[in-house]
């Protein structure tokens, strides 16, 4: 049993994150919290921590009640925003909160700091797909998640006659 010891005496209703041996612990009731398996907040400050440790090494994605968060180094990281790659999957991301409530086609504006290409989003995550898609009424083609700006001509698609431009549907 580990017990955090304040002024020499044990601090029973201690709780905080406390550095020690190279590592930080999330501490509960003056003991350190090895049921803690989540985000945790201290000071303002959310820790991802495993068995009551934090996570200094660990970067990439942590549940949360029921939200996907983003962290760097252990802590929750609200800097990052934008595409985000993780386990083979691509996430849009705001604020460090995968963005679930984003579905249909996403710009990843140069101006903050993306490509300036439409990708196709579903729940949050790059759909890797290459079909006709309907988005705010209109058609589009994607290819591997992405709008096919390149994509220009004629297509027929569900008995209909399209004219596309810049991979956008036109009825002709």
């Amino acid at each position: 049993m580990f017990r955090y010891y304040q002024n020499s005496e044990f601090a029973e209703s201690y709780v905080g994150v406390v550095p020690y041996d190279g590592g930080l612990f999330f501490i509960k009731n003056g003991l350190i919290d090895f049921g803690a398996n989540e985000l945790c907040l201290y000071e303002n400050v959310w820790y991802y921590v495993s068995f009551g440790q934090v996570q200094l090494q660990y970067t990439g994605l942590a549940i949360h009640d029921g939200a996907w968060f983003y962290i760097t180094n252990g802590l929750l990281d609200t800097t990052v925003n934008g595409l985000v790659s993780y386990n083979g999957e691509t996430f849009v991301i705001a604020v460090g909160r995968i963005c679930m409530e984003y579905s249909g086609l996403w710009l990843n504006a140069v101006s903050i700091g993306g490509n300036n290409q439409w990708y196709y989003i579903g729940a949050g995550m790059v759909q890797k797909v290459s079909q006709v898609v309907m988005y705010d009424g209109a058609l589009f083609i994607v290819k591997e998640g992405i709008l096919d700006t390149g994509n220009n001509g004629t297509i027929t698609y569900g008995g209909i006659n399209y004219i596309v431009v810049n991979g956008q549907l036109y009825v002709a």
